[in-house]
């Protein structure tokens, strides 16, 4: 199934597109403190977001791989990405997101996900799902408990690269 097009209140979640590029580099890419505590390390070239843009626009056929803009209907501006994939690493479903800084406590990350979940059980027709996020981004908690998420154990968790290493907490969800 290709990446569908899913729509909540205030947001629109849609596939990634080349002509994104700027905008994804401009709000979370080029910013370090939005990849602080996540796998991938910011961008200081738009050079790599285009890569990486093409690189997501060309796992839309996957059946295992399911890549969203997050996009503000009243504005059109492309805010954060969210992600649900199946991870060989822990055998199972997982999901992954990102905002732009100065979209953050604003309800946004759980609404996105909210539908998100709601594609994955609904369309997937997954049973469970897998978060993973650093000890000290109790943030990316707080959305994952108020979407239904129980804490599992902790994991090693590596942050850009994995040239920082720092304490995860593993939860899940069954949908």
């Amino acid at each position: 199934m290709k990446t569908p097009v899913l729509e909540t209140e205030r947001l629109l979640l849609r596939p990634l597109r080349k002509e994104d590029a700027q905008d994804a580099f401009a709000c979370w890419e080029s910013d370090p403190d939005v990849a602080k505590y996540m796998f991938w390390c910011s961008h200081n070239d738009i050079e790599r977001t285009k890569e990486w843009i093409s690189f997501e626009i060309g796992q839309m056929g996957r059946e295992d791989w399911y890549r969203f803009a997050i996009v503000l209907k009243e504005t059109d501006e492309l805010i954060g990405t969210c992600l649900v994939y199946y991870e060989a690493e822990v055998s199972g479903w997982e999901i992954g997101y990102n905002l732009g800084k100065r979209y953050w406590r604003k309800g946004y990350a759980t609404e996105a996900i909210r539908e998100m979940l709601r594609f994955a059980g609904e369309e997937l027709c997954l049973k469970e799902i897998i978060a993973r996020y650093a000890k000290e981004n109790p943030a990316s908690g707080h959305v994952l408990s108020k979407l239904g998420f129980r804490f599992e154990k902790e994991i090693p968790f590596d942050c850009n690269r994995g040239t920082v290493h720092r304490e995860g907490i593993q939860c899940r969800l069954r949908l």
